[in-house]
C-alpha cells in the first residue's frame, strides 16, 4: 500500500528532475544556481506535504479532502514566503516566474497523483 501511494512522489519528483533539465537548456537567463535553489525548495515542500497527507490519512481516509485543502493552503503560505524571500534578497524576475511556473505545475501533478492514489 505504502508504495503504490508513493508512486505519485516518484512521479513529481521525475518531472521536477525533467523540468530543471529542459530549463538548464531553454532559460540561459536562469543561472544553474537559481534553477538548483527553486527545484530544492519546491522537492522539500512537496515531500513534506506528501508525507502530511498520507501519514494522517492513513488511518481514517475519510479525512482526505480536510487534509488536502489543509495541505494546499500550507504549500501555498510557505511558497509565497518563498517568493517573498526571493523579492526582498533582489533575485532575478526569470527566477520568481520560473519558481511560479514549477509549484503551479507540480501542484497540478500532485493533485491528480493525490486523487487518483486516494480513490483506491
Amino acid at each position: 500500500m505504502i508504495p503504490k501511494r508513493l508512486k505519485g512522489l516518484y512521479i513529481s519528483y521525475g518531472v521536477l528532475a525533467l523540468l530543471y533539465l529542459i530549463c538548464q537548456e531553454f532559460l540561459p537567463q536562469l543561472s544553474p544556481k537559481s534553477n538548483l535553489v527553486n527545484s530544492c525548495f519546491l522537492l522539500i515542500l512537496f515531500t513534506f506535504s506528501w508525507f502530511l497527507v498520507h501519514l494522517r490519512i492513513q488511518h481514517n481516509p475519510k479525512r482526505f479532502i480536510g487534509n488536502f485543502m489543509i495541505m494546499t493552503v500550507l504549500q501555498f503560505l510557505a511558497f509565497l514566503v518563498f517568493e517573498l524571500v526571493l523579492v526582498f534578497q533582489g533575485a532575478a524576475l526569470i527566477q520568481v516566474i520560473h519558481a511560479l511556473c514549477l509549484c503551479t505545475l507540480l501542484l497540478i501533478i500532485q493533485s491528480i497523483s493525490l486523487a487518483k492514489t486516494s480513490a483506491s
